[in-house]
C-alpha cells in the first residue's frame, strides 16, 4: 500500500509541475503574471540554466547527470527503505521533484542535458522557484522532522528504532514454581 502511495505522489507530483511549467511558459512568456500577499509573492517567468539561486549555470550538464542518477537511485535505493507514511510521502515527493527539474534539462533549450528549468513562482528578496522545487524542499524538511522525531520518539516502525523483544525474567519464574535461587 505505501509503495502504491509513493508512485501516486511521485506520478501526480510531476504531473501537477509539468502543467504548471506549461501555464507560465504560456502566459507568462510576454508579461510578468499576477502578485500575491502585498507583491510579497509574484509570478515571474525565469529560465533557470543553474541550481537553486541560479547558482551553477556554467555546470548544467553536471546537475543533469547527478539528477539521473538521482531519479535512478530513488525508486532503487530508496523507496525499499521507506517505512512508514512519512518516508513514504518523502521518498515520492523528492522523486517527482528531481523528475520534473530533470525532464526541462533533458527536453528544453539550449539541448539535452543543458535544458533551463522553468521557475515562475517569485517570493521577494528570496528566489524564483517551481513546482518541482516546492516538492524536493517539503520532502526534505519532513525527512528532517522524522530523523528528529526518530531521536526521541519509541520504538516503532516510523521512529527509527527497532521493536524491543519481550523478554522472559527467570526469577520470576523460577520463584512461581517453588524453585529457590539461593
Amino acid at each position: 500500500m505505501m509503495r502504491t502511495a509513493m508512485v501516486a505522489v511521485a506520478l501526480v507530483g510531476y504531473a501537477l509541475d509539468r502543467w504548471t511549467k506549461q501555464l507560465a511558459l504560456t502566459h507568462l512568456a510576454t508579461t510578468d503574471g499576477p502578485s500575491f500577499l502585498n507583491g510579497w509573492v509574484s509570478l515571474q517567468l525565469v529560465l533557470n540554466p543553474g541550481a537553486a539561486f541560479s547558482m551553477g549555470s556554467s555546470v548544467t550538464i553536471v546537475f543533469s547527470v547527478l539528477s539521473i542518477a538521482a531519479v535512478v537511485a530513488v525508486p532503487v535505493w530508496g523507496w525499499p527503505r521507506a517505512h512508514g507514511w512519512l518516508t513514504s510521502l518523502c521518498a515520492g515527493m523528492v522523486a517527482c521533484g528531481i523528475a520534473g527539474n530533470l525532464t526541462d534539462r533533458l527536453v528544453r533549450p539550449p539541448g539535452p542535458l543543458r535544458g533551463h528549468v522553468v521557475d515562475f513562482i517569485s517570493v521577494q528578496h528570496f528566489a524564483v522557484f517551481n513546482v518541482a522545487d516546492v516538492f524536493i524542499t517539503c520532502s526534505v524538511v519532513l525527512f528532517a522532522i522524522y530523523l528528529l522525531r526518530a531521536d526521541h520518539a519509541g520504538p516503532g516502525p516510523d521512529s527509527g528504532r527497532p521493536e524491543p523483544v519481550a523478554a522472559t525474567d527467570h526469577r520470576r519464574e523460577d520463584h512461581q514454581e517453588g524453585g529457590s535461587s539461593s
